[in-house]
């Protein structure tokens, strides 16, 4: 019979990921595994001998945090009023991300390219019936699309950053502006049409290289 793994190797595995989980959440992909090692208690060759770089870890912290994205989604449906599901649905999203700067950084481009391309078809699936629904209903324009998503949780990055030196609930102003712009109203067309849905990695490439400076 295989041993299984020690007692201690499990528990530093748990310090390793209940550590990343927080400092992924208060400094994003700026911390290193270094810096996880630290707040777990414990040294760096133990965090490597675990993880081989912070985007392994990254994945395995952050993978609950956007598949709960996909759940927000379906819950919303079940509001009866489409405009409501709507809202709950990007309160809800926008919250966490508020809450947790790596999993805002992960939706925008930022880390293991395997995971986001994992994640983001799902979300536009989910999200997909949410527009439809609430178009049908008449209670969203007809010219957004539900890859439109994508750029409106990136537009967001800097109201989640004043969130964090102003006031923790100010992003909830700017997501309600942008909420506001989705109604259906005498407003013209948008004067450019959306984006193709295969052009979803560009928008996300596109937000990772504004916040770099590059491009």
């Amino acid at each position: 019979m295989t041993p299984g793994p020690r007692r201690d190797s499990v528990r530093n595995r748990e310090r390793l990921v209940t550590a990343a989980r927080e400092v992924f959440a208060e400094h994003g992909f700026g911390a290193t595994l270094d810096d996880i090692a630290l707040r777990a208690g414990l040294g760096t060759g133990t965090a490597y001998r675990h993880f081989p770089n912070k985007h392994a870890i990254a994945a395995e912290v952050l993978r609950e945090a956007t598949e709960q994205i996909v759940v927000d989604a379906e819950e919303a449906l079940s509001i009866d009023d489409p405009w409501d599901g709507l809202v709950q649905f990007f309160e809800r999203t926008a919250a966490r991300q508020a809450a947790d700067r790596g999993l805002y950084e992960t939706l925008t481009g930022q880390g293991d390219y395997d995971e986001q391309a994992r994640i983001w078809p799902r979300i536009v699936a989910s999200v997909t019936e949410l527009f439809d629904r609430a178009q049908r209903a008449g209670a969203i324009r007809k010219d957004v699309v539900p890859q439109d998503v994508a750029a409106i949780f990136a537009m967001l990055g800097p109201a989640f950053a004043m969130s964090r030196t102003i006031d923790p609930e100010l992003w909830r102003r700017y997501l309600a502006l942008m909420l506001d712009a989705l109604r259906v109203t005498d407003r013209p067309p948008l004067p450019v049409g959306p984006p193709p849905a295969e052009a979803l990695d560009a928008i996300l490439q596109s937000s990772k290289s504004l916040r770099s400076g590059k491009g």
